[in-house]
Formats: C-alpha cells, structure tokens, sequence
C-alpha cells in the first residue's frame, strides 16, 4: 500500500467519507486540517455577503447540528456515524495522526514530510498554493482533487459557478499539483448530472464523492503503474475567481442556495 499523507480543511459532511476511502486502501500517515485565512471557514463575512443571512445562519445551524453529532458519536465509540462527522474525528476513528496548522508551506510541516516519507500527499480541498519545497518532497509528488472538469472551471469554489451558470454537468478531477492554480497535469477525472441541483450543497455532495473515487483509481494506478498524465491546458477552460457582492446578489435572485 501506499504511503501517504492528507492535506484538507475542516469539512463535517462529504471529506470525511473520502478520507476514510482512502485509509482503507492505503497506508495513511497523517491527516492535517490547513486552518489559513483562505479556508473556507474563517470566511464567514464573504458567506453572508455571497448568500445572505438566512442560508448562512442555515448553514451555520446544520453544521452545529453535525459538530453535536460527532461528539455523540465519539462518545459511542463512533458506531453511531463511523467518524464520519468531522476530519478530526474520521482521524481518531482510525488511530491516524491528526494536526492543525496554519499553512502548508511551513518549514516546520515540510521537515516533518520529509522525516514521514509518504508515497504522495493527497490534498482534499486544501485551502491553499502548495510551493517548493513541498511540492517535490513526496516520491510521487502531490494530488489534488478539485470540484470541476478540468482545465474548465479552474479557481475557487467551481460549485457556486456551476450553479450559477447553471451547467447541465459538473465533475471532479484528480489532477498534480504545480506551482500555479489548478495547473498540473491531470491523471483522473469523471463527470456526473447537477442539472437538477438547486444549492450548492446537492451540487457538492455529488461532485466530492466523484472526487472520492477518482482519488482512488488515481493512487491504485499509481500503485499498479498505470497512472496516464494528461496535459492540463489552462487555454481549454474558464477560471473563476471569488464571487462579488454583486454576484452573490444575483444567485440569490435567481432562486439559487448555498444549502
């Protein structure tokens, strides 16, 4: 099995699944939560500007519903929901290593790497650029999964844009890190319907779980020396920024939710 170490946010509803995915078909050394300024939960003021009150303090009250939950379900010994209510939890679940920091670009975490040896990092929606020397330290380097088929839908959060140009399908798509934004070459990727899909979280649970599986396939066929490099050419597709106020406003006129 493989080696290797996980890179995410805090995240109580689609990561912690496709963490625990991947500790059962690899050897996971360590889970670390990427707690930076760009996560997504410390952007709270940007939230309420993007989607208003009422589906932030939504999102807000199901999310501390699920924080309740998990410590239930510790408490039981996690045979209520399997740890699957929040990353420090699927971590303790499992008996892996679990740390907080605030960037990966530490020069304390990329010694700490190096001394882990791992085959590959995986990076579930780390919230930040990944430099050198980080991004060299891994055997087979660093993977990122990220919400859209790319090179289309290239920068942050491509759920809100998919719902908002209201996009037939979405995907997700596995793809090496480099030092620029969604930029490396791709290894897997798969598509799925959201044509139906009214908020952002109907959107993300099918696209994350997508992203679960072709993390999967992508570490099996590195394992199994399969693994096929595609070109990632950022001419192909759109890049999306952050959403304005002005934006936010008219996904909330057009019936679109965050949840």
């Amino acid at each position: 099995m493989l080696k290797v170490i996980i890179m995410t946010q805090q995240d109580r509803f689609f990561i912690p699944r496709n963490i625990q995915k991947i500790i059962d078909n690899s050897e996971v050394l360590e889970i670390v939560n990427v707690d930076c300024k760009s996560s997504l939960q410390n952007k709270l003021s940007d939230f309420i500007k993007w989607f208003g009150f009422f589906q932030v303090g939504k999102m807000g009250f199901v999310t501390v519903m699920r924080s309740i939950l998990a410590k239930l379900d510790q408490v039981t010994g996690y045979s209520l929901f399997e740890g699957l209510c929040g990353v420090e939890h699927v971590a303790k679940k499992n008996s892996i290593l679990y740390k907080v920091i605030d960037s990966s670009n530490d020069e304390d975490f990329f010694k700490e790497v190096v001394e882990m040896e791992p085959d590959v990092i995986l990076s579930f929606s780390a919230p930040e650029i990944i430099r050198e020397p980080l991004l060299s330290a891994p055997k087979y380097g660093i993977l990122n999964v990220h919400g859209s088929l790319l090179p289309d839908y290239r920068g942050c959060m491509p759920s809100f844009w998919y719902v908002f140009n209201e996009e037939e399908y979405g995907g997700a798509t596995v793809h090496y890190m480099s030092k620029k934004i969604d930029d490396g070459d791709i290894v897997a990727q798969d598509k799925v319907y959201i044509g139906d899909c009214k908020s952002m979280f109907q959107l993300m649970e099918r696209t994350k779980k997508v992203g679960g599986e072709m993390m999967i396939k992508a570490i099996k066929d590195i394992e199994n020396g399969t693994l096929v490099r595609k070109p990632n050419f950022a001419s192909e597709g759109r890049y999306f920024t952050w959403p304005t106020a002005e934006q936010g406003k008219e996904f909330r006129t057009r019936n679109k939710r965050l949840i």
